[in-house]
């Protein structure tokens, strides 16, 4: 017998996390950076040096972390990559992988438990369900049992791998985010505040690198759309993020700043300007409205004197109006001229509240087709082409609803929105504890405010859906939570337990609904089919191994297919209408085969194609191309 305490978790699950972290990192690479890209090497070298250093010293490579990943977008545009926004998500993964690894054999550290515990696992488990039913819906349960792709999921044919990899992305940022929260807790109070202040040196150096890119030193903003409007990214994924974390690093060095001595009072002093520059050029307004109430929050602090929080709160609230008045007579795209515009009559209102009205009348629209379980998480923006073109209008652009709130409520519903807001109100619970505790250290005191800000932030956009952000939020939750009872009452589990229950019912049943032809080809009716191509003779289309064609009631359509292959083997082609085989051939390299395609007068039809085999470029070193390449498909005139 012995009083050791049995490990919690246990080794299996412990196992489980190293090996969701390495699953985890594979599959956001594969979707971030296509083949042959510049940006592989260079971020999986950081990721490799992020995981050996955490593995050496659990409490190092957290704080390592988090000051690479306010600015880990950097990385991504010095390599030349177009879109940084998975190299957050990355660095993350390898620091999780490196500390999971470390964990197997951890026999030291104890949990750190806090009230947000519980409601933030029940949030996860239904962001995982909301996530694959956005995938199901994408993909339409019809073309996934039939192994078939490239299915339109829009009116404007957007393919279906991109619409998965919106919706895969939204859920890795929040389950990572959460992820980094139960981390930072078992880390200890000292390795989680410490990981949060070098957050704030990270956000300051992406504050900088935007103040570089404004006076041209260190090259322009590398975004075309974000060089057009004037606002500037810095190291952050994009110049919404940059502000948002600006603001939040402006709070958190107020609070150090009125709390701490010596040297860290004087660097945080010294990068407040910074940090009021970086909001300023982002041209963020919920930045700029974050960091207000945030830096009012803060004057409730009694953990501060009162003279140094007024004292610190004034100096940061200075710094930042003075700096976004600088700004306010001509910088095109900053806070200031931003905040003005909301207020200038001769602007449309449509600019003003950036189409704001447009997106919340269309998250309302999907929560009231979808109550219960939404549309799926990140699903909104590629549905909204469609539902904007049922009342004949278009933005010429994918968005979020431009409210975090509004997001959670048309994605996953009423249920999902109820845990959503439930976790959020024990956050605002936590972080106004932080603030009125007295014994609060002054890291945990700021963090409280910051969240404060946040949560009214989440009125007017989804920033916890920009990695680097979501970090810097969770992070800051883990500061700000204090140890208390992890688990709900026995009423109040079983409730939860019902409800998510009820959600993946009523999830189940919404992807049930994409089984049918009829929804699977509602935006196109053919499935497996590549983007046409162009030559002198006319235009072509590569296939898949398996593509599909439905035709309407009646309607018929010719359509020449040829066998080219580079291998000089022989394919064998079967045809299936409606499931019943209707047609079967081997064709020789060169040879085509032209086929009249009929529906019945009454019912449409649907009819598939089975390729014995296909030829991906790549692998046989003939080119970069890494399609599954069948044969070509040519249509031709006289259906």
């Amino acid at each position: 017998m012995t009083d050791v305490p049995a490990r919690r978790p246990g080794g299996l699950a412990r196992l489980a996390g190293l090996v969701a972290a390495a699953a985890g990192y594979l599959e956001i690479f594969a979707i971030g950076f296509p083949p042959a890209s510049r940006e592989r090497l260079p971020v999986l070298a950081l990721s490799a040096a992020v995981a050996l250093a955490t593995a050496w010293n659990p409490g190092r490579g957290l704080a390592i972390f988090a000051f690479l990943a306010p600015a880990a977008a950097l990385g991504g545009r010095l390599a030349g990559g177009a879109d940084p926004f998975a190299w957050p998500l990355l660095l993350f993964l390898a620091m999780a992988a490196g500390w999971a690894f470390r964990f197997l054999y951890d026999f030291e550290s104890l949990p750190d438990p806090s009230r947000a515990d519980a409601s933030l696992r029940a949030l996860v488990a239904l962001w995982t369900m909301s996530a694959a039913l956005a995938v199901l819906s994408a993909r339409s349960v019809w073309a996934l049992v039939r192994g078939l792709e490239l299915r339109a999921v829009n009116v404007d044919g957007l393919p279906d791998a991109d619409a998965i990899r919106t919706s895969v992305l939204s859920f890795a940022v929040l389950a990572s985010g959460a992820a980094l929260f139960f981390v930072a807790r078992r880390a200890g109070e000292r390795d989680r505040e410490r990981g949060l202040a070098a957050a704030v040196a990270g956000i300051t150096c992406s504050a900088a690198v935007a103040v570089t890119e404004r006076l041209g030193i260190l090259g322009r903003e590398t975004h075309a759309y974000w060089n057009a409007v004037g606002r500037y990214s810095g190291a952050a994924v994009d110049p919404n993020a940059l502000g948002i974390l600006c603001a939040w690093g402006a709070i958190l060095a107020a609070g150090v700043a009125a709390t701490a001595g010596g040297a860290r009072r004087a660097a945080a002093a010294a990068a407040m300007p910074v940090l009021a520059a970086g909001l300023a050029l982002s041209g963020s307004r919920s930045g700029f409205a974050l960091a207000a109430i945030g830096l009012v929050a803060l004057l409730f602090a009694r953990a501060i004197p009162a003279r140094r929080r007024a004292a610190a709160v004034a100096f940061a609230a200075a710094l930042v109006t003075i700096v976004v008045a600088r700004y306010l007579p001509g910088a095109r795209g900053s806070a200031g001229a931003r905040v003005l515009e909301l207020f200038d009559a001769r602007v449309p209102l449509e600019y003003r509240v950036s189409t704001r009205p447009v997106l919340w009348q269309s998250a309302i629209t999907l929560f009231s087709r979808h109550p219960v379980e939404g549309t799926g998480l990140g699903a909104f923006s590629w549905q909204l082409p469609s539902l904007l073109a049922e009342d004949g209008r278009s933005l010429g652009a994918t968005d979020n609803p431009g409210s975090g709130y509004l997001q959670a409520l048309a994605e996953t519903g009423l249920i999902g929105f109820s845990l959503t807001v439930s976790f959020l109100a024990i956050l605002a619970a936590e972080a106004w504890r932080a603030l009125r505790d007295r014994g609060s250290p002054g890291l945990a005191t700021a963090a409280g405010a910051a969240l404060f800000g946040f949560l009214a932030s989440l009125l007017t956009g989804s920033h916890w859906l920009s990695p680097d952000v979501a970090f810097v939020v969770f992070l800051s939750a883990a500061v700000a939570s204090r140890r208390g009872p992890s688990a709900w009452s026995r009423a109040a589990r079983a409730l939860v337990l019902v409800a998510l229950a009820a959600y993946a019912a009523t999830g189940a049943w919404s992807a049930a609904a994409t089984a049918r032809a009829a929804e699977a080809f509602r935006y196109r009716g053919e499935m497996g089919f590549y983007a046409p191509e162009a030559e002198p003779g006319g235009s072509y289309r590569w296939t898949q191994r398996r593509f599909a064609v439905r035709l309407g009631a009646g309607e018929s359509e010719r359509l020449a297919l040829v066998h080219y292959t580079p291998q000089g083997t022989s394919v064998r082609l079967e045809a299936l209408a409606d499931g019943r085989p209707v047609f079967e051939r081997s064709l020789a390299p060169g040879e085509a085969v032209r086929l009249r395609l009929r529906a019945p007068a009454g019912a449409p039809a649907v009819f598939r194609f089975v390729l014995s085999r296909a030829f991906v470029p790549r692998r046989l070193g003939i080119s970069r191309d890494r399609r599954e390449l069948g044969v070509i498909a040519i249509a031709e005139p006289g259906g």
